[in-house]
């Protein structure tokens, strides 16, 4: 929830709006906060699965 929440202003965005996070910048978030390389896999799902709920609420789905 923690790199979630870090990755906050780091939507793509598009002509219809939000589309999903900039995978790019998940390296950095792991990095600074210290996330271990064994939890990465675990982690990357656990994102996956609140972006997909929240494209899904901002875009009134």
């Amino acid at each position: 929830m923690e790199v979630f929440a870090h990755l906050g202003t780091q939507w793509r965005v598009g002509a219809r709006g939000p589309v999903g996070l900039d995978y790019a910048a998940i390296p950095v978030v792991l990095q600074l906060l210290h996330v271990s390389p064994h939890e990465h896999a675990d982690v990357f799902a656990g994102i996956r699965i609140m972006e997909y709920a929240a494209l899904a609420q901002m875009n009134g789905e």
